[in-house]
Formats: structure tokens, sequence, C-alpha cells
């Protein structure tokens, strides 16, 4: 096994799995924007921004970070924590702006807010998205609790809120699709909810395995090795 300063090329696996997940992820975020540029108005920018932003760069993140992408499995630990969270701030920023445009779309027709499950389910998805990425900067900086709180358990704190956040934002994504919005047909619906699904657990696999594991070290029974 090769360490992490000296890594072989990516096998045929690993590259297969990488073009699947993202052509999962692709897929129906070209669709999506096909269909708000098609029936384009001010609302389109909100499914434009979110699918862009959790499609593609907040799933990217999580995907890059656990070393499981193409070119981010050829850096450092160091280099893919960097990307993860730039990647995180822009997502977040286009999921704001698609908050923002949404609200101001309901002012302009009069529209009673967060009256859906569609809208209720994405206000609780960005207000717990915002404090896991605050997390993720304590997770990244440690030493500020150390040691009082162990590096370990901050890590696993955000790990499983990142997991978590990740399936929300898929889920609010999906769900939208399921509008009163969606120009699309019921067959390209049913597509995107499949492709997300897949891309979603492709994605969070390792993130999942890789928490149970820390967590059995942590909070399992000692070792009994003498």
């Amino acid at each position: 096994m090769t360490t992490e300063g000296n890594k072989g090329p990516p096998s045929t696996i690993t590259l297969g799995f990488s073009i699947l997940t993202h052509f999962l992820l692709v897929a129906p975020v070209i669709y999506i924007l096909v269909l708000a540029f098609g029936h384009y108005s001010f609302f389109s920018w909100h499914p434009i921004c979110m699918s862009l932003g959790v499609g593609l760069l907040i799933t990217e993140a999580v995907f890059s970070v656990s070393g499981e992408a193409y070119i981010a499995s050829k850096l450092a630990r160091r280099n893919r924590v960097t990307i993860h969270w730039i990647l995180h701030a822009i997502g977040l920023t286009l999921i704001g702006i698609g908050f923002i445009i949404i609200i101001v779309n309901k002012v302009n027709n009069n529209r009673a807010h967060f009256a859906t499950t569609h809208s209720q389910l994405g206000l609780v998805t960005i207000i717990l998205s915002v404090l896991v990425a605050s997390f993720g900067v304590v997770a990244n900086n440690t030493t500020w609790l150390y040691p009082r709180v162990r590096p370990v358990l901050i890590k696993i704190a955000h790990a499983c809120g990142g997991i978590g956040m990740t399936i929300l934002f898929l889920a609010t994504l999906i769900n939208g699709t399921y509008s009163n919005w969606w120009p699309g047909t019921s067959t390209g619906r049913d597509l995107v909810f499949t492709s997300f699904f897949i891309a979603g657990v492709l994605i969070l696999v390792k993130p999942i395995l890789g928490t149970i594991s820390r967590c059995r070290v942590v909070f399992g029974p000692p070792s009994s090795d003498s």
C-alpha cells in the first residue's frame, strides 16, 4: 500500500468509479439547467443556483476530501482538505443566492413563505449546513480546543454532520423536482432522482465507513493487548 506522500497511479477501478460518480452528478444537473433556461424567469435562478451548488460543488467537496475523486486521489490530505472547504464555500454561496432569490420571488408574487415541504426542508438544511460549516473551521484548527477536546472527537462530529448535510441537501434538491415548478417529464424526474440517489450512495460510502471505523476505535472497548 502506498503512503500519502508517494502514491501510485489510481487503478482502473478507481478511475471508473470516479467517472461513473461524476456522470451521475453532472447529467441531472445539466438536465435541470436546460429545463430552467428553457422555461426562463426570475425564479429559474433558484433551481440553477441550487443544482450547481448542491449537485456539483457540495457533492464534489465531499467526494474530493475522501480521496475517491480521480484528480483529488493524487493529492496529499492537506491539499484535499483545502479543496474541500473552497468548494463548500462556493457551493454554500450559490445556495445562499438561490435562497435569497426564492425569498424575493415569494415577496414579488405575494406568496406565503416556507409553506411547502420543499421550502421547510430547505430552510432547515441551510441553517444546519451553516452550523456544520462553522464547525468545520474548528475541525481544521483542532489546536484551538486542544487539550480540552480531543481532535479525533471534533473530526468525528464534523464528519457525521457533513454526511447528514450531504443527505439533506440531495434530499432537498430531489424534492424540488417534485414541486409545481418542474417543467420536465415524469421519466426525466425519475432519472434525476435515481442518478442523484446512486451518486449520493457512492460518494458517502467511504466517509461513512471511515467514520464508523473511527468511532469503533474511540468509543469501543479498550485493546486487550499487553
